[in-house]
């Protein structure tokens, strides 16, 4: 998709005043841990153009609230000796000095029509995306901070994309580095500066915004002292009882890509410490061809066809499972079946939560951060390929969903906070895998992804969170985002579903063809 880009400039809170001295906060353990996970970065699609220098004025305003975003993302200096924030690889932000990078704003025109970048009519039941690379909406010929896990002076954390399409319309993107922000931060950042916008645009007062920004309370809610020399092994037991993958970087493996090479190298501060390190499960780099091409297809399911998924797996468990449970379920089975599994292997689902609400004091869901924890959830393949037949292996699957996630509760978190400050190297462990045996989901659901209004009537047309190619991952949306899914006759209208359910599924091309071949993907269908 040809994107050509016009213009970039740096943007910085309206009430920025240079000081000498930048305010520098350390970020959480989690915070550190998902530094290498893709952006949190989205895209948001309107039928008509956003006044442009309107929204760069309502960006700096509402950066007021946000003034750590603009600046600078670097590694703690290692010292272990002053605290847990200071062992290998732990993140820190300063802001405030006329140092800062800001945030990039990008202001670009793409030759295509918007109408090829976005899903048809609401009639559609699945469309192939493949074609769109969203990741041209976030321009890269700057790179982000600490891209390479060494640069970062002078390179932004955070991206703004304004891109008008000559047959009109505009797609606004934000991409932040993942440990600044995860989706549901973005999305209060999003809505935030979208009800900024709409007060300067009707000359109404700005909005009072009120973020929290307060990494610290995510360390604090660890179990245990920290700081101490050593974890302390009763904490570390209650952690290891947890469903949590914990493949080590450190760890020799087979078929290891160019790009993660740096990655396994043991860092240079800890290497008088080399020889006792005892390293822990390899990732199974085998499993996952890199160069495979990847395709992305959208799965709409309407309310009806959710309520029937999920009426079939909750009359075989006793146990309590969500609609949510049961999608993933149904989606998990097929995914087994395209990836030809033979019966008694293994595959595993990565289901990432949210920790605001896990911990003992739960933290709001103004909380701005990146605290998600990943629930390792394993199964094994097995003979049945009717999904008409197989409802134990569904409700089997949802129930394990279920259970396995309950099992993060305040206490257990704390354990696992405490496990993971006393790591040796922030960025060691890789809790999720993606390739033939592994799938990575995570759930946009909640967070308000089409209340993003800049202009009054100008609504969002679609929404598309932006992921490179990769094979096996799965985002979890609401129906409705710029359609019109509701259907009559399903009772719970104002259940998250109730306009039906959206799954963004990345796959490897040729299992990605299977999947759309597989007729038990439609089997809970509305029969015409």
């Amino acid at each position: 998709m040809p994107v050509t880009v016009h213009s970039r400039s740096r943007v910085f809170p309206h009430s920025h005043v240079p000081s000498a001295q930048s305010k520098v906060e350390s970020l959480s353990i989690i915070d550190a841990i998902v530094l290498y996970f893709a952006k949190s970065a989205c895209v948001w699609f309107y039928k008509e153009s956003l006044d442009t220098l309107r929204l760069i004025s309502s960006l700096s305003k509402t950066l007021n609230a946000y003034p750590q975003w603009a600046g600078q993302l670097r590694f703690a200096e290692y010292n272990p000796g002053a605290g847990h924030v200071h062992r290998q690889g732990r993140l820190e932000l300063c802001h405030g000095s006329s140092s800062d990078p800001g945030v990039e704003c990008i202001l670009a025109e793409a030759e295509l029509p918007m109408s090829s970048m976005v899903p048809p009519d609401e009639t559609t039941k699945h469309w192939d995306a493949t074609h769109v690379d969203y990741g041209e909406f976030l321009d890269m010929e700057t790179e982000f901070a600490l891209h390479d896990s060494k640069e970062y002076k002078g390179l932004p954390s955070m991206k703004v994309q304004i891109t008008t399409f000559k047959d009109g319309g505009m797609a606004l993107a934000v991409g932040l580095v993942h440990s600044l922000a995860d989706a549901a931060a973005v999305l209060t950042f999003m809505k935030d500066w979208a009800a900024t916008n709409l007060a300067l645009s009707s000359s109404n007062p700005a909005p009072m915004l009120q973020p929290l920004f307060n990494p610290s309370l995510i360390d604090a809610a660890a179990a245990g002292n920290v700081d101490a020399e050593s974890p302390d092994p009763s904490i570390l037991e209650v952690a290891d009882k947890l469903p949590v993958h914990r493949f080590d970087y450190w760890a020799a493996a087979p078929s290891i890509p160019n790009w993660a090479l740096s990655s396994t190298k043991i860092p240079p501060e800890l290497a008088s410490q080399s020889q006792d390190i005892l390293t822990g499960n390899p990732i199974p780099w085998h499993t996952w061809d890199t160069t495979a091409p990847c395709s992305h297809t959208m799965f709409f399911f309407s309310a009806a066809e959710t309520h029937a998924i999920y009426l079939h797996a909750a009359a075989n468990t006793p146990t309590r499972i969500s609609h949510q449970d049961a999608m993933l379920a149904h989606l998990w089975a097929a995914l087994i079946r395209a990836r030809g599994l033979k019966e008694g292997e293994d595959h595993s689902i990565a289901v990432s939560i949210d920790g605001r609400r896990r911990l003992q004091e739960p933290l709001p869901p103004s909380f701005i951060g990146s605290p998600i924890l990943n629930v390792g959830i394993p199964t094994r393949a097995t003979a049945s390929t009717s999904p008409a037949s197989s409802a134990k292996d569904m409700a089997d699957k949802a129930t394990a969903i279920r259970i396995n996630v309950a099992k993060f509760d305040g206490e257990a978190v704390a354990a696992l906070l405490h496990e993971m400050c006393f790591e040796l190297g922030g960025q060691r462990r890789w809790n999720c895998f993606l390739g033939d045996h592994h799938t990575i989901v995570t759930s946009w659901v909640g967070i308000g992804v089409g209340e993003v209004v800049f202009e009054e009537g100008n609504k969002v047309k679609w929404a598309e969170p932006v992921i490179p190619p990769c094979d096996g991952v799965v985002i979890v949306g609401e129906g409705g985002v710029g359609r019109d899914d509701a259907k009559e006759g399903c009772e719970a209208k104002k259940e998250w579903w109730s306009k039906g359910v959206n799954l963004n599924v990345h796959l490897r091309s040729d299992v990605m063809k299977r999947l759309m071949e597989d007729e038990g993907i439609r089997a809970f269908a509305e029969k015409k």
